[in-house]
C-alpha cells in the first residue's frame, strides 16, 4: 500500500509542475494517474478540479472538488476555488457557505472576508453584514484594493457618501491607474451634487480604459443633470452601443431626448426600458410624461397611475394624472388628484387654476370661483386665471333674471321620477334662496309671515305663502280665499291667478295659459319658495326684483358652460 501512496504522491507532484507551468492536460494526466492509484487522494482530485476549471471544464471541475471537500473537509484552497464555480452556477448560498468555511478555517484570511462581503452583495437585507465583512478584511489588509474599492460601492448604495469618498481617496492612493475606484467615486460625487469632481473622476476612469462603456453612462447621467443633453446623449449612445439592455442609461436617453424635443425617440427607449422591468417605477414615471407630451393621454393616465401604485406617489405624478384625466374628460379623475395635490399644498397656483377649470366643466361654477379666485390672490398674474374669471364674470346672471329662467324651466319638465323630481325641488330651493341676504331669515319663515301680515295686513306675498300652506294642508278652502283675497285687491295679479289654479283640482278648468301651474304640486315645495316660482313665470324678473330688493344684486352662475380643455393645459 506504501509503494502505491508513494507512486500516487509523485504523480500528484508532476501534476502540480504541469498545471504551474500551464500544461494542463499533461496535468490532468498525472493527477488522475494518482486518483486512480489512492481513489481517496483528496489533494490530487482537488488539484485535477483547479486544473479542469483552467481548461474550462466546469462540471467535471465542480464535481471533483466537491469529491475533495468532502473527502477532506480541512483543505481551504479547495473551498476557495470551489467558491468561484459556484458563483459562476448562481449558487450563492452555497458560495457563502464555503467561505464561512474558509474563515472558520483561517480567521485571518482576508482575501476570505472580502470574498464573503462580495456574495453578501446578493442579500440587501444584510448589508450590515458585508460591511462588517470588509471591514475586517481591511482590518487584516489595509492595502487591499478591493476591500476598500468594494466597501466604499456598498457604502455608497446605502447613502454613506463621506464614508464611501474616504474609502475611495485611500484606494485611489493605492491604486491610481485602476478605472474602477474613479468610476466609483464619479457615481458618490454625482448623488452629493458635486458635478465638477464626478466629472474630472468619470473624465479619469475612461481615460485608463476608453472601452468602458458604464464610466460613459455613468458621465451621460451627470452631464443629463447639468442639462446638457446633447453631450449627455454622445456619451449615453457609447454606453448603450456595449449594454443595449441597460434600462437605467436607457431611461436617461429617453429623458435626454425628451428635454430636446424628441418625445418620439424618448418613448422608444422608455417603452424598452418598461419591457426590461415592467416593475422599473422611475421607468414608467418617464413614459407617463413622454406619452403625456405626445398627448397619448389614455396611455399616459395608465402610467401615472402604475407610478403611483409602484411607490412613486409624489405631487408631481398626482397633478399629471389630473392633467391627463382632464385631457380625456375623466372629471370627478381629474378633481380627486388635484385635491390630493391641494391636500399637500394648498397654495399651488397652477393646481387651483386646473380644478378651477374642472369645477367649471362639472357646473360647480362656485366651487371654480372660490379656486381661481385664490390662485388669483396668490398671483395675479396668471394668464389662465385671469381668462378663466373674465369669462365667468360675463356668462355672470342677475339673481332675479337667474331665478326667472330657472322657474320658467321647472314648470316645463316632464317624465321626471320621484327622485328626479326631489332634485329639481332642492336645486331650485338652494337658487332662489339668493333672492334674500344670507343672514335674512327666508320670506316663507312663519314668524316672518307673521311680521309682513302684521306690518301689512294685505302683503300679497304672506297672503300667498298661507294660501299654499292652507293648500299643502288639505284646506283648499282656505287656499283659494286667500288667492281670491289677493286677486279682488290686484285683478291682473297673474302669479296669484296661478297659485289659485294650482289650488284648483286638475282639469276643472280650461286648458289656457294658465295650464302650467297645476304643476307647481308636483315638485313638494316649500310654500313660499313654490309662491316665489310662480311670480317668476308670470311677473319675471321685474317682479322679483320689486319683491326682494337688494342693495348689492347677487349674481349667479349657469350650471353648465363651454370651457376649451386646449386652452386649459
Amino acid at each position: 500500500m506504501g509503494s502505491r501512496i508513494e507512486l500516487a504522491e509523485r504523480a500528484a507532484i508532476r501534476g502540480e509542475e504541469h498545471r504551474l507551468a500551464g500544461r494542463f492536460a499533461a496535468a490532468v494526466e498525472e493527477f488522475t494517474v494518482a486518483v486512480d492509484l489512492v481513489p481517496e487522494y483528496a489533494y490530487a482530485i482537488g488539484s485535477r478540479g483547479q486544473t479542469l476549471n483552467a481548461m474550462g471544464h466546469f462540471s467535471e471541475a465542480l464535481a471533483d472538488l466537491d469529491r475533495a471537500a468532502a473527502l477532506d473537509p480541512e483543505l481551504g484552497w479547495v473551498y476557495a476555488e470551489r467558491v468561484e464555480l459556484l458563483l459562476a452556477c448562481g449558487r450563492t448560498d452555497e458560495a457563502l457557505a464555503d467561505y464561512d468555511r474558509m474563515i472558520e478555517l483561517d480567521p485571518d484570511d482576508a482575501a476570505a472576508h472580502r470574498g464573503r462581503a462580495d456574495v453578501l452583495w446578493t442579500y440587501p437585507e444584510r448589508d450590515d453584514e458585508a460591511l462588517a465583512s470588509y471591514g475586517r478584511a481591511i482590518e487584516l489588509d489595509p492595502e487591499d484594493f478591493w476591500a476598500l474599492a468594494g466597501r466604499a460601492s456598498m457604502l455608497r448604495a446605502v447613502g454613506g457618501f463621506q464614508e464611501a469618498l474616504a474609502d475611495l481617496d485611500r484606494a485611489i492612493a493605492l491604486h491610481p491607474e485602476v478605472p474602477y475606484a474613479h468610476f466609483v467615486r464619479g457615481q458618490a460625487h454625482r448623488e452629493l451634487g458635486r458635478y465638477d469632481e464626478a466629472l474630472a473622476d468619470l473624465d479619469r476612469a475612461i481615460g485608463l480604459d476608453p472601452g468602458k462603456g458604464s464610466a460613459y453612462g455613468e458621465r451621460g447621467h451627470v452631464l443629463c443633470d447639468l442639462g446638457r443633453h446633447e453631450a449627455a446623449l454622445a456619451d449615453l449612445d457609447r454606453a448603450l452601443a456595449e449594454d443595449p439592455d441597460e434600462s437605467e442609461l436607457l431611461v436617461l436617453r429617453g429623458q435626454a431626448n425628451l428635454a430636446l424635443g424628441r418625445p418620439a425617440m424618448a418613448l422608444t427607449d422608455l417603452d424598452r426600458a418598461v419591457e426590461l422591468d415592467p416593475e422599473d417605477v422611475v421607468a414608467v414615471g418617464a413614459r407617463a410624461f413622454v406619452q403625456y407630451e405626445l398627448e397619448l393621454f389614455e396611455p399616459a393616465f395608465d402610467d401615472f397611475t402604475r407610478a403611483i401604485e409602484l411607490g412613486h406617489d409624489d405631487k408631481a405624478m398626482y397633478e399629471h394624472r389630473g392633467m391627463a384625466a382632464l385631457r380625456l374628460t375623466r372629471l370627478e379623475e381629474a378633481r380627486a388628484d388635484f385635491d390630493r395635490v391641494l391636500e399637500a399644498d394648498p397654495d399651488d397656483v397652477g393646481v387651483l387654476a386646473l380644478r378651477g377649470a374642472v369645477h367649471r366643466l362639472l357646473g360647480q361654477n362656485y366651487r371654480a370661483l372660490g379656486d381661481l379666485l385664490r390662485a388669483n390672490e396668490l398671483d395675479p398674474a396668471i394668464a389662465l386665471v385671469e381668462r378663466q374669471l373674465e369669462e365667468m364674470l360675463q356668462q355672470a346672471v342677475p339673481a332675479p333674471e337667474f331665478v326667472t329662467d330657472m322657474a320658467r324651466a321647472l314648470v316645463v319638465l316632464e317624465h321626471l321620477d320621484a327622485e328626479e323630481e326631489r332634485m329639481e325641488a332642492e336645486e331650485f330651493t338652494e337658487i332662489a334662496s339668493s333672492l334674500w341676504a344670507e343672514d335674512d331669515p327666508p320670506p316663507d319663515d312663519p314668524a316672518e309671515v307673521s311680521r309682513r301680515l302684521a306690518r301689512d295686513s294685505r302683503d300679497p306675498f304672506a297672503l300667498a305663502v298661507r294660501a299654499v300652506q292652507h293648500r299643502a294642508a288639505g284646506r283648499p278652502a282656505a287656499a283659494l280665499a286667500g288667492l281670491d283675497e289677493i286677486l279682488r285687491a290686484e285683478p291682473a295679479n297673474w302669479w296669484a291667478a296661478a297659485l289659485r289654479r294650482a289650488a284648483e283640482p286638475e282639469g276643472s278648468a280650461a286648458d289656457d295659459d294658465l295650464a302650467w301651474a297645476y304643476r307647481l304640486r308636483r315638485f313638494g315645495l316649500r310654500p313660499g319658495i313654490e309662491v316665489i316660482c310662480a311670480m317668476a313665470v308670470a311677473g319675471g324678473a321685474d317682479l322679483l326684483r320689486r319683491m326682494f330688493p337688494q342693495e348689492v344684486e347677487t349674481l349667479m352662475f349657469a350650471p353648465v358652460v363651454e370651457v376649451s380643455e386646449g386652452e386649459l393645459l
